[in-house]
């Protein structure tokens, strides 16, 4: 077989294997399209009750770390942050728009350790449960600032017990 076959095979498989990745985003992109979350973030909302950066991981479908959601402004893993004010929690992502979830969406936190493609030590991610237009789904973070995560989880429960008593 000459040269330029065996290269023109390669090239044909890779080019395969890539048009296969772009056709998966996509789909996934489609079966995402219902889940809008609010990037109209309110202006007063004060002091944060806690907030710290953090590398935003991924966002799946609720209880189902290996199910990736391909949600606007949260579709792809960078730097950003996570805070919690009175009426709800700011989530920040590099390169996107701030992202609200209000307090009444907010279910609560709690700590992870795998969520797809990415597995940390015991209890490494905050994952925070939430309802988007109807659909829970899980947010996962990777805290870079580990002496503020007790705050988070305290301040995500201290909206949640808020929640219940109204």
């Amino acid at each position: 077989m000459p040269e330029w076959a065996a290269t023109l095979i390669v090239v044909l498989v890779l080019l395969l294997v890539l048009f296969g990745m772009w056709q998966g985003w996509r789909a996934m992109v489609r079966r995402s399209a219902h889940l809008t979350p609010s990037h109209e973030v309110p202006g007063d909302l004060g002091a944060p009750l806690a907030a710290s950066a953090a590398l935003y991981v991924a966002t799946t479908a609720h209880g189902k770390p290996l199910e990736r959601l391909a949600i606007t402004g949260l579709g792809f893993r960078a730097q950003g942050g996570i805070a919690v004010y009175g009426s709800g929690a700011v989530l920040s992502v590099t390169g996107s728009e701030d992202v609200w979830v209000p307090a009444s969406d907010l279910l609560g936190a709690a700590p992870a350790q795998v969520v797809i493609d990415k597995a940390v030590e015991k209890d490494g991610l905050l994952v925070l449960s939430w309802n988007l237009t109807g659909t829970t789904v899980d947010s996962y973070f990777r805290v870079t600032e580990p002496e503020k995560i007790r705050a988070l989880y305290d301040a995500i429960d201290s909206l949640n017990a808020q929640e219940s008593e109204v």
